[in-house]
């Protein structure tokens, strides 16, 4: 009786050439993990437009994940290539990090934070790097360090837009019914602060008040009767002043709206993801 012996060849991580946008990490990594290529596409997306990240870690995984039909990747046959001159790999090594670095600190996006990218990308790129059968053990290994990485790119964001973590979570509204009460600097983390200073009656001269939102929304509602000079700022979001509209990254307006009352209310207001809105009343 003749017994038919079935051998399943392991997987490997490849870039297909088929069913492609770019340079098919996002089909290959779909295909691997049997999850729909859209995910890694929109969390790419996501990522890039929320630091610049998600560039950074395609671009690796470009390099490192074979593409289908070839024996290794970009990134292996530059390595055997100057495997006998690690002085050279050593300085290719170098250079490859300030450029990463670099490029987080450049002005098109908001800086993800320099040490957590590079880190990120260290993970991902050791993890793609020696995956190759896809064995039980091997997946999970690979998840636990793909999701590490991602984790370190939402800590590199967190440090990229100063969020106060310690100043607090949540919904925040502060209605102070004398000048006395206002105070000079609010603070919250992550949420909605609303400042509501539309019933105050401010005194001749200046108050000058500074609020910050690292991840969120932050409104103020001020007197009909003040001339209120006003600097707002967002690293990527929306900032409205006084019927004034500007979003987009690195977002500064500066409003001045004079009554001639004498009473100039100075707003320094800023959040680092989210919205700054200033309206009268």
């Amino acid at each position: 009786m003749e017994t038919t012996e079935l051998i399943n060849e392991p997987r490997r991580l490849t870039r297909p050439k088929g069913d492609r946008w770019l340079g098919g990490v996002a089909s290959g990594l779909g295909e691997y993990f049997e999850l729909s290529p859209t995910i890694y596409r929109i969390a790419f997306v996501v990522l890039a437009l929320a630091g610049g990240t998600g560039v950074l870690l395609y671009v690796v995984a470009w390099l490192v994940i074979p593409e289908e039909g070839a024996a290794d990747s970009i990134a292996g046959v530059e390595l055997r290539k100057h495997r006998d001159r690690p002085r050279r790999l050593l300085g290719l090594a170098i250079l490859g990090l300030a450029a990463i670095l670099a490029l987080s600190s450049a002005h098109i996006w908001p800086s993800p934070g320099n040490l957590w990218v590079a880190v990120a990308l260290g993970i991902a790129a050791v993890v793609w790097w020696r995956c190759g059968p896809a064995t039980p053990g091997r997946r999970r290994v690979v998840v636990a360090s793909l999701l590490g990485a991602c984790a370190l790119a939402v800590v590199g964001l967190v440090l990229a837009v100063r969020v106060p973590l310690f100043a607090g979570i949540g919904n925040r509204n502060d209605s102070p019914a004398i000048a006395q009460d206002i105070h000079s600097k609010y603070t919250l983390g992550i949420g909605k602060l609303a400042l509501d200073f539309s019933h105050v009656q401010l005194p001749k001269g200046e108050t000058f008040v500074k609020a910050t939102v690292g991840i969120g929304d932050l409104r103020v509602a001020v007197p009909e009767d003040a001339t209120v000079d006003v600097v707002g700022r967002a690293q990527a979001g929306d900032v409205q002043l006084l019927g004034q509209d500007d979003s987009g990254m690195h977002v500064r307006s500066h409003i001045v709206d004079r009554t001639g009352s004498g009473r100039v209310l100075v707003l320094d207001l800023r959040t680092g993801l989210g919205k700054v809105e200033v309206a009268r009343g």
